[in-house]
C-alpha cells in the first residue's frame, strides 16, 4: 500500500465509532449521577448530598455539634435513639413537616421532622411538663415565621430544645438570650444541606 492509498475510513465506520463513543459517554454519565443500580428517591436526594456543609460555629454558649453521616430518604420507620432527643439529622422521610411558622400542640413524627431540619428549619420541642407561660412565650418567637416550626416530645429531659440539622441546644425558658441566637445562625444557616428546601407543601398534621 504507498502513501497515497493509506486507508480512510467510510461512513459506515465513521457512524459505528461514534454510536459506540456516545454509548460510553451515556455510561459513565449515569453512573456519575447515580441512576445505576439506586432506588429513583435515593438517587435523586443524594447527587444533592454532594454541597458542602459548613461548620456553623457562632460561638452560643451550649450548643452541641453532632456528625451526620446520612440523610438518606426511607419510607420505613428509622430508629434514631442512639442520637438525642429529639433527632438531629439522618435518614428521613421523603416529605418534610411543615415549617412556615407552624405551631404544633402534638408530637411529630420524627422522620418528616428531620427531613425539615435538613431544609435550614430551627425545631423548637419542649417537654410535658413545661408551665404554658413558657410555652405561650416559645410560640410567639415561631408562629409566622419562615423555617420555625413548634411541638411537644413526650421522651426530651430538657424542659426546653432548639434544635437544627446536627445542633442542638438545651435552655430552661424563652427569656434566655441564646434563644434568638440560635435563631439568627441556624436557621438557613450554614449547618443546613438544603437551606433553600421548601417549607411548605409537606405534611401539614402531626
Amino acid at each position: 500500500m504507498t502513501q497515497d492509498q493509506k486507508w480512510m475510513p467510510g461512513r459506515a465506520d465513521r457512524v459505528g465509532r461514534l454510536g459506540w463513543r456516545m454509548a460510553v459517554v451515556t455510561a459513565v454519565v449515569a453512573v456519575g449521577a447515580g441512576v445505576v443500580g439506586a432506588p429513583p428517591v435515593a438517587s435523586a436526594h443524594d447527587r444533592v448530598a454532594a454541597r458542602a456543609v459548613g461548620s456553623g460555629k457562632t460561638g452560643i454558649p451550649g450548643v452541641r455539634v453532632y456528625d451526620i453521616p446520612q440523610r438518606h430518604h426511607v419510607l420505613d420507620p428509622v430508629d434514631y435513639s442512639s442520637g438525642p432527643t429529639p433527632p438531629v439529622g439522618g435518614p428521613h422521610h421523603p416529605v418534610w413537616q411543615n415549617a412556615d411558622g407552624d405551631v404544633y400542640d402534638r408530637p411529630l413524627r420524627n422522620e418528616h421532622a428531620v427531613h425539615s431540619l435538613e431544609h435550614g428549619v430551627v425545631w423548637v420541642t419542649y417537654a410535658p411538663y413545661v408551665p404554658r407561660r413558657v410555652v405561650d412565650a416559645l410560640a410567639r418567637k415561631v408562629e409566622g415565621r419562615p423555617h420555625r416550626m413548634m411541638s411537644p416530645v413526650p421522651g426530651q429531659t430538657a424542659p426546653v430544645t432548639l434544635t437544627a440539622w446536627g445542633r442542638q441546644l438545651s435552655v430552661t425558658s424563652a427569656d434566655d438570650p441564646r434563644v434568638d441566637r440560635f435563631f439568627e445562625a441556624y436557621v438557613q444557616g450554614p449547618q443546613s444541606p438544603e437551606p433553600e428546601g421548601p417549607v411548605t407543601g409537606g405534611r401539614a398534621t402531626p
